[in-house]
């Protein structure tokens, strides 16, 4: 049972983290800029890999860029995207409005991927429960805001 649950309760920590990532970024980001924010944040991020690749890991082999495909490494570009995305909105919005439309383009997003069985993921049609599903998570977010 704990096999089933432990990746969910993963999730659940991961989705708390980010908020809190989101809101202590944004408050940095109101100090000396989002952009600037972004290039802290991800020098503390370098160093924290580093110390952990050193204690927990092996250090990867960067030929693995010649036997992969290229878009196998866009995640950096794209956390600087989120970083700053985040920060700004949640300045501009509050924790609570901000979040839930990045879960909802979140929640949209995962399901065309799993649609289409984009980038290596098991294809899990759209249907009427997703459909549904989503609907729910819109209607809620409005709830939110009223």
């Amino acid at each position: 049972m704990l096999k089933s649950i432990l990746p969910l309760l993963v999730a659940a920590l991961s989705g708390a983290a980010m908020t809190f990532q989101g809101t202590v970024n944004s408050a940095l980001g109101k100090k000396i800029g989002v952009i600037e924010m972004a290039l802290v944040v991800h020098g503390v991020g370098l160093a924290a890999s580093i110390i952990a690749v050193v204690f927990f890991g092996a250090m990867p082999k960067f030929t693995l860029a010649k036997t992969h495909p290229h878009y196998f490494f866009i995640g950096g570009l794209l956390s600087v995207v989120i970083i700053v995305a985040v920060a700004f909105t949640i300045a501009k919005t509050g924790a609570a409005l901000g979040i839930s439309v990045i879960l909802i383009a979140q929640l949209v997003t995962a399901v065309v991927l799993d649609h289409f069985g984009i980038f290596t993921l098991e294809r899990i049609p759209i249907g009427a429960t997703r459909i549904i599903g989503t609907v729910l998570m819109l209607i809620g977010a409005r709830l939110l805001v009223k």
